[in-house]
C-alpha cells in the first residue's frame, strides 16, 4: 500500500451532501410507500369505493408526475432556483399528504393525490440536477446509484412499516397516514436546512441535449461511465436560451424507429395499470390488510437483487430481446393475476413482477437515446412523457372500468392482451430494422 492511498480513497468518497440529498429522497420515498402500500385498501374496505374509484385516483396520480416531469425541468431554468424549486416540490407533496388523515371521501383522496404527485412532479428534474451539480463527472455514476439504492430502500421500509402500523393498531388506516407525514416533514427539513444552493447552477435546457433529455426519462445518463465512447458523429447544434421542452419543429425528424419505440410504450402502458389494482387483487382473494405490503416488499427486494446485474447490459440487440422478455413476463404475470387464488401464488406473482420491472426499467429509455439525433433528444423524451402520462391516465380508467363491469380476471387479461400487441409491434419493428 502506497502513502498516496488514503488521500486517494478521501478523493473517491462521495461529497456528503450527495449523501444529505439521498437521505432526504429516502425519507420522502419512506412516506410515499407507506401511502402507497394502504391507500387502495382504505378506499375499498373503508371508503366503501370501488374500482372505478381506484382508477381515477391512479390516474389521476401517475398522469400528473408524468405530465410535470415535461415541464419542471423549463420550470427550474425559468426561475433559476433548482434548490428552491426542489423544496418547493416536496413541501407541496408534504402539504397534500396531510389531507388523508382526514379525507372522507374519494374527491378528498383525488385531491391529495393530485397535489402529492404534482409536487414529486415539479422536484424531479431540479433533484437530478442538484445532484449533478455537486458531483464530479467521475463520481456522478455513484452518486446516481446511491440513490436508486435508497429509493429500493425506502420502498421496502415505508412498506414494512405500513404493514406493522395495521397489524399492531387492527389496521388503523390513519395512523399510517399520520405516520407517513413525518418522513416527509424529515426530509423536507433535511432539503431545506441541510443542502446549500449551487453558486452556478446548470441550465437544465440549455444542456446538451443528450443530458436534457434523459433528466425528464431517468437516471441512466447518470450511470453511464463518463469515458463511453460516441456513437453518433452528428454535429451538435448551438445552444440558445429557451424555457419550451418540446420543439415542433423537430417531430418530423425524430425518425421512424422513434415512432415505433413511441407505439411500443404507449400500447404497453395501455395495459400496465397501477399497482394498485396488484394490491386489489390481494384484497380480493382474502389476504389480511396488514399482510398486503408483503406483496411490494417482495417485488422490491427482487428488483433491488436483478436490477445492477441487467443495467450493465449494453449491447443493443442483446437490450431489445431483453425488453420482449420483459413484455412476455408482464403477459404471464398479469394471466397469473387473473387466475391466483392463493396467498402464496400472488406473492410469487410479485416477486416475478419485479424481475419483469427489473428488465424493463429504462430499457426504452435508453432505446430512444440511441435513436435520435443529440439535439433532438429534449423534445424526444419530452413528448415520451407527456404521451405515457396520458396514457396511464388512460389506461387506469380502463382497467377501473373493466374490474368494476366484468371483473378482475377480465382487467388483467386485457392489460395481458395490450402487451401482446407490444410485444408484436416490437418484434416486427426490430425485425425490419436489423
Amino acid at each position: 500500500m502506497t502513502l498516496d492511498a488514503p488521500k486517494q480513497r478521501l478523493r473517491q468518497r462521495l461529497p456528503h451532501h450527495v449523501w444529505i440529498l439521498s437521505i432526504a429522497s429516502l425519507l420522502a420515498d419512506i412516506s410515499a410507500e407507506m401511502i402507497r402500500s394502504v391507500l387502495p385498501i382504505f378506499v375499498l374496505l373503508k371508503l366503501q369505493g370501488g374500482a372505478l374509484t381506484i382508477g381515477e385516483i391512479e390516474g389521476v396520480a401517475a398522469a400528473t408526475v408524468a405530465i410535470m416531469r415535461v415541464f419542471s425541468g423549463g420550470l427550474s431554468d425559468f426561475l433559476g432556483m433548482q434548490k428552491g424549486l426542489a423544496v418547493i416540490g416536496y413541501g407541496i407533496s408534504t402539504i397534500a399528504r396531510t389531507w388523508l388523515p382526514i379525507a372522507f371521501d374519494p374527491p378528498s383522496i383525488i385531491l391529495s393525490q393530485f397535489g402529492d404527485r404534482f409536487g414529486q412532479g415539479i422536484s424531479v428534474a431540479p433533484r437530478k440536477a442538484l445532484m449533478a451539480d455537486i458531483t464530479s463527472t467521475e463520481m456522478r455514476s455513484r452518486a446516481y446509484r446511491l440513490r436508486r439504492s435508497l429509493l429500493i430502500a425506502g420502498a421496502c421500509i415505508g412498506s414494512i412499516i405500513a404493514g406493522a402500523i395495521l397489524f399492531f393498531t387492527q389496521n388503523n388506516y390513519q395512523l399510517v397516514f399520520s405516520g407517513a407525514i413525518v418522513p416527509s416533514c424529515m426530509g423536507l427539513a433535511v432539503l431545506m436546512v441541510a443542502v446549500k444552493p449551487v453558486q452556478k447552477q446548470t441550465k437544465l435546457l440549455m444542456m446538451p441535449a443528450e443530458m436534457t433529455g434523459l433528466l425528464a426519462g431517468g437516471d441512466d445518463f447518470y450511470s453511464r461511465e463518463s469515458n463511453a465512447p460516441a456513437r453518433q458523429k452528428y454535429q451538435p447544434e448551438p445552444l440558445t436560451p429557451s424555457y419550451n421542452p418540446i420543439y415542433l419543429r423537430d417531430l418530423t425528424r425524430l425518425g421512424g424507429e422513434y415512432w415505433l419505440l413511441l407505439t411500443v410504450a404507449i400500447f404497453f402502458n395501455l395495459g400496465n395499470s397501477s399497482d394498485a389494482f396488484l394490491l386489489m387483487r390481494s384484497i380480493e382473494i382474502n389476504i389480511t390488510p396488514a399482510l398486503i405490503p408483503v406483496g411490494l416488499i417482495i417485488m422490491n427486494l427482487v428488483y433491488a437483487l436483478v436490477s445492477y446485474p441487467i443495467s450493465a447490459i449494453v449491447n443493443r440487440v442483446i437490450k431489445v430481446r431483453l425488453l420482449l422478455m420483459g413484455f412476455l413476463l408482464h403477459v404471464i404475470v398479469y394471466f397469473g393475476l387473473a387466475v391466483v387464488t392463493t396467498n402464496v401464488q400472488i406473492w410469487c406473482l410479485f416477486g416475478l413482477y419485479g424481475l419483469h420491472l427489473a428488465m424493463i426499467q429504462g430499457l426504452l429509455i435508453d432505446l430512444i437515446d440511441r435513436a435520435v439525433e443529440p439535439s433532438r433528444r429534449g423534445t424526444a423524451f419530452s413528448l415520451f412523457n407527456l404521451s405515457i402520462g396520458i396514457t396511464l391516465l388512460v389506461a387506469n380508467l380502463i382497467a377501473g372500468w373493466c374490474w368494476y363491469t366484468i371483473g378482475s380476471g377480465f382487467t388483467f387479461t386485457v392489460g395481458a392482451f395490450f402487451a401482446c400487441i407490444a410485444t408484436l409491434i416490437l418484434l416486427i419493428g426490430s425485425e425490419e430494422s436489423d
